[in-house]
């Protein structure tokens, strides 16, 4: 079995028009959840999209587990232009990128410059929590997100996972304040 260029996916993510609707068609539909709901974020401030300074997209975005795969499903609930609205535009809801953690981002960064890969997002601190995000048209126009594996993004995906396994089963969606749970907190609102 081959792995992939860009290491182990930790993610796939999916673009939704409704992420209540979206949670319970995964759920009912395909037994996945529960799900951490965050709501009104702003994960990609002072990034960069397509090269240029961007305003903060808002978004609501759920979190579940397959195995130990992170499904991401995401909705912008502002109109700011994003490579969610473009990916929408161009293709649709649906979707949308796979995630790999990596531990050398320049290197994993330069080679998919290098093996055609379009930049479209750049997020974060280089050298801490920075995250990119490519699109590359010859495999459908489906996106990889690439993010700095270490001591400041661990706790991100450790912190989700946690969460959810110890969240009630019964209950599909559980509010999630995903800056407490990164900074050291349990995340858990209400």
């Amino acid at each position: 079995m081959l792995t992939p260029l860009f290491g182990p996916v930790r993610q796939t993510a999916y673009i939704v028009p409704d992420i209540e609707t979206a949670i319970e068609d995964w759920g009912s539909q395909l037994g996945i959840g529960p799900f951490a709901l965050c709501r009104e974020i702003t994960p990609l401030a002072g990034s960069t999209f397509r090269g240029e300074p961007t305003a903060e997209v808002v978004m609501n975005v759920a979190f579940a587990y397959i195995d130990d795969l992170q499904l991401e499903l995401i909705e912008q609930v502002n109109e700011t232009p994003s490579m969610y609205r473009e990916a929408v535009e161009r293709s649709g809801f649906g979707h949308h990128h796979y995630g790999f953690c990596v531990e050398d981002f320049d290197a994993t960064y330069g080679r998919a410059m290098t093996d055609g890969f379009d930049a479209v997002v750049d997020a974060g601190v280089k050298g801490y929590a920075r995250q990119t995000d490519d699109a590359r048209k010859r495999i459908g126009g489906h996106g990889c997100g690439e993010s700095v594996w270490n001591d400041l993004t661990r706790p991100y995906f450790d912190g989700i996972r946690k969460f959810l396994d110890e969240a009630d089963d019964a209950q599909r969606i559980h509010e999630l304040d995903l800056m407490a749970l990164v900074t050291g907190g349990s995340g858990a609102t209400g």
